[in-house]
């Protein structure tokens, strides 16, 4: 059974508790750490934001370059492969404050019947009392490698952007 995004989420939260445990406490406080951190993910809300973005390239170029980007700014994970029609790449990237904060960061890259590719960027991760916006800076953060990676097409806003908890 395929863990889901909260699940993800908590454990990756978890690892950066097990890193700041072992610093103070070595093994016994990493293992606190990790426990402490997980269980608290449980309790926190988990806050989206998305937006579309076009770009003018052909659909497996474009996938390529996704994944570029997104391997360049985190961890590529396959735990939320399935059957889309579009492609959809996803990635464990640092965000927040020191990019501590673990985001999911999902990439749908769809085609579209001008010669262009509508690329939907969702990020997720979770937020505490004080929001570090921690989704829309993982998106921002995918956006900016982007067009980094490709200057001369800087991708151009599509969509409303939007914040919430799913």
């Amino acid at each position: 059974m395929k863990p889901t995004q909260d699940q993800i989420l908590a454990r990756e939260l978890g690892k950066v508790g097990a890193l700041g445990g072992a610093i103070g406490g070595l093994a016994p406080g990493a293992a606190g750490g990790y426990l402490g951190a997980s269980i608290a993910a449980r309790f926190l809300p988990t806050e989206t934001f998305s937006t579309t973005r076009q770009i003018r390239k052909k659909p497996d170029d474009a996938v390529r370059t996704v994944f570029e980007v997104l391997s360049s700014i985190g961890r590529i994970t396959d735990e939320f492969t399935d059957e889309l029609a579009a492609p959809r790449l996803s990635a464990v990237v640092g965000s927040g404050f020191l990019k501590m904060n673990p985001a999911i960061v999902h990439v749908h890259v769809a085609p579209r019947e001008d010669g262009t590719v509508d690329i939907t960027t969702t990020a997720a991760a979770k937020e505490g009392l004080i929001k570090q916006h921690t989704a829309e800076k993982a998106v921002t953060r995918f956006f900016d490698a982007l067009s980094k990676k490709e200057p001369n097409q800087a991708p151009e806003p599509t969509a409303p952007s939007g914040r919430g908890s799913p």
